[in-house]
């Protein structure tokens, strides 16, 4: 049956909300149904414009991992699409590419290293006071002397304003925020009850976590050949089922009940992999509205989601802020324990 995006997932796409594997599947959608196309461009009106939705896009540079993992050859299938997409848009990220290419080979390239000739030992004592190594030394050790201070006090002061944007947190969610910050290890949060650790990396998202949407994009990675795949509800009763896919997504084609546990299976090559996933409660929907309104950054927004078994969406907040603040040992820690509790290190 032919299903058309949801009011939502528009609204989402327009406002830059979606996950990259979700971003290329709606992308691929729009560019089938005139539909979906023409109901897109009627909500034109909203207060983000496309235009703006690109500048923003193409201030978001590629990172060095990206570019290592792009030469290496190992993105999957989506994110090469994402890569590619990006350099179209932005010259600067399209020309640091092309230049990485070229070099990056010979970084890696063999050191072929010459038989030692005999050197006296006056030789050797020249050489090392002339050594344009022994100068890059004194200088890091005349920098850690001056900045090393003012680096510290940066660093423990740094979350400092992002920790006061948890008083305009609504008062339903900030107490339990705050606990996700103060917290001195991992802890599983109430919301993920019944959805067990899954350290199958193969499935990437939903998985052992809550969902936001009501009809989210089930990815994984390519696994060779065609896939099938069904999702069923806490009773194993299929409420959706996919034909022959190639592709390493799905689009769920039916709004899924908010609250309600679901598991999702995946067959290809006579393998079956399974993930389970919550869709968020309607409560947690208001709350979640409510934090997004009050412009709170990505620390107290990944506080608020980690919460609710927003796993996803914790993740993605909490780089942003390991990126914002660098030398915050803090932002690093918020970062891995909730990559503690996905479960997929």
């Amino acid at each position: 049956m032919y299903t058309h995006l949801s009011r939502e997932q528009m609204m989402k796409y327009r406002t830059r909300a979606l996950l990259p594997g979700e971003l290329v599947a709606i992308d691929g959608h729009l560019g089938k149904c005139q539909d979906c196309r023409r109901e897109l461009t009627d909500m034109a009106s909203s207060t983000i414009s496309f235009t703006s939705a690109i500048r923003e896009a193409q201030s978001e540079h590629l990172s060095y991992e990206q570019m290592d993992a792009w030469v290496d050859d190992q993105l999957d299938q989506t994110e090469r699409e994402l890569v590619l997409s990006h350099i179209g848009l932005c010259k600067p990220c399209a020309r640091q590419l092309k230049a990485y290419e070229s070099y990056a080979p010979v970084m890696s390239a063999q050191i072929l290293v010459q038989p030692a000739q005999p050197i006296s030992l006056g030789d050797k004592i020249r050489a090392w006071f002339q050594a344009p190594q022994l100068a890059m030394a004194a200088a890091a050790v005349l920098a850690i002397a001056i900045l090393g201070p003012m680096i510290m006090r940066d660093g423990s002061r740094g979350l400092g304003q992002d920790i006061a944007q948890f008083d305009s947190l609504p008062v339903s969610v900030r107490g339990s925020a705050k606990e996700v910050v103060n917290a001195s290890t991992a802890e599983r949060p109430a919301s993920l009850a019944g959805l067990a650790p899954n350290a199958d990396s193969s499935l990437q998202y939903p998985v052992s976590e809550v969902v936001e949407e009501r009809q989210p994009i089930l990815r994984w990675k390519a696994l060779g050949g065609a896939y099938v795949v069904a999702v069923y509800d806490s009773s194993h009763r299929e409420v959706a089922h996919s034909g022959m896919l190639n592709d390493t997504h799905w689009l769920v084609p039916v709004p899924l009940d908010r609250g309600e546990k679901y598991t999702w299976e995946i067959g290809s090559s006579g393998e079956t992999r399974t993930a389970s996933f919550r869709v968020l409660g309607e409560a947690d929907e208001a709350k979640l509205a409510e934090v997004r309104a009050s412009n709170v950054g990505p620390m107290a927004l990944g506080a608020v989601a980690q919460q609710f078994g927003l796993l996803s969406l914790a993740e993605r907040e909490f780089e942003t802020l390991a990126k914002e603040k660098p030398k915050s040992q803090d932002a690093v820690k918020l970062l891995d324990r909730v990559i503690e509790i996905r479960g997929r290190q």
